[in-house]
């Protein structure tokens, strides 16, 4: 039967093109963003995951890069702190050599002299980001010692822990413009470098007795630390002077017993000093590494999340671009039954004819 006042033939095309035009404009959207899901309307379950781990990403990267402020100043100090002991042991071969007869002791001064010239350039040189732990103020307002580096995080329930870990940069201080205090609660490491030196530099004949300087004016860093020498050396008894490597001069020492003495003890106190930075050179070496497996972990993190968002939210291209000739396909098939079921209510006219 035909009617001309209800045309369901017409009402049933007009529905499947709105249905098809609906599901046109949803493939349109996918193919044009790359997402089958682009809000929580498009699915509340999937955008709510992927939300919480691009939240985490967020956190991660952050995360990542305190990681690399803290790896800039690790590895900026380890090199500085690798030229400096590379002067040292230029001094300590000079101070050896200079305990030959026939050394040209002037001229092992003048090695000497450029080294802690060089070891003052690195240390000055070793800044990250406005910070120097090679030359410090350890009396300045706020000074810490103890630097807290990101060391480790964890991941549960969406939500990131980040841990830290304390570095001691006054293992391997070199230099303290402190203008005041005494060397008691100095660096442990400065403590067993100096007991070292004692202990080797008053043992056998005609040995001085070397140990830290004390009273104001005392600093802490390790070219800074003074060392009182005195003793008895072959039944010369040697008035007590102090030393400190920044200041070594062997120019004017010849080679009788209690000068030889002088230089076997300038040559222990540096000695000492390289086995103290090479403690210190350690234990950024150790933080180094720790850190490098940390900054790893958290990329490889970013990287899992990453895939995961887009499994989650991502359209399948070929799948889309496919089901978008379909579409194409189905609204002009729909726009045509349109057209017939509109045309339907004309022919009756001919009946009246």
């Amino acid at each position: 039967m035909t009617s001309i006042i209800t045309n369901n033939a017409a009402s049933v095309a007009l529905a499947t093109l709105r249905s098809i035009n609906d599901s046109l404009n949803t493939t349109n959207d996918r193919v044009s963003t790359g997402k089958k899901i682009n809000s929580a309307a498009d699915g509340a379950a999937y955008w709510n995951i992927s939300t919480t781990l691009t939240s985490d990403n967020g956190a991660l990267g952050a995360v990542k890069d305190a990681i690399n402020l803290d790896m800039s100043s690790v590895k900026t100090t380890n090199t500085g702190l690798t030229q400096i002991m590379n002067s040292l042991n230029t001094i300590k071969q000079a101070l050896v050599s200079a305990q030959s007869s026939t050394a040209d002791r002037t001229s092992l001064q003048k090695n000497i002299a450029n080294a802690v010239s060089d070891i003052s350039s690195a240390a000055s040189s070793a800044v990250v980001n406005g910070a120097n732990w090679l030359s410090v103020d350890s009396s300045a307002t706020g000074f810490n010692a103890n630097k807290s580096l990101l060391a480790n995080f964890s991941r549960a329930s969406g939500v990131v822990t980040v841990g830290t870990t304390t570095l001691d940069t006054g293992a391997f201080a070199v230099y303290d413009a402190k203008t005041n205090g005494t060397a008691t609660g100095t660096s442990s490491t400065i403590d067993t470098a100096v007991t070292a030196v004692a202990t080797s530099a008053s043992s056998g004949t005609g040995a001085l007795t070397v140990a830290v300087g004390t009273g104001a004016g005392q600093l802490k860093g390790f070219m800074d630390t003074t060392y009182s020498i005195s003793g008895t050396v072959n039944g010369t008894t040697v008035a007590a002077f102090t030393a400190s490597i920044a200041n070594i001069d062997i120019s004017s020492l010849t080679s009788s017993d209690v000068d030889l003495a002088k230089l076997s003890s300038y040559m222990k106190i540096v000695s000492a000093t390289i086995d103290g930075l090479q403690a210190g050179s350690t234990a950024l070496g150790t933080t180094q590494t720790r850190l490098t497996s940390q900054q790893n972990f958290a990329q490889s993190l970013i990287d899992i999340n990453t895939s995961s968002i887009g499994s989650l939210v991502d359209a399948n291209m070929e799948e889309e671009s496919t089901k978008l000739k379909a579409l194409q396909t189905q609204q002009q098939l729909a726009v045509q039954s349109l057209s017939i079921a509109n045309n339907s209510t004309s022919n009756i006219m001919t009946l009246f004819r």
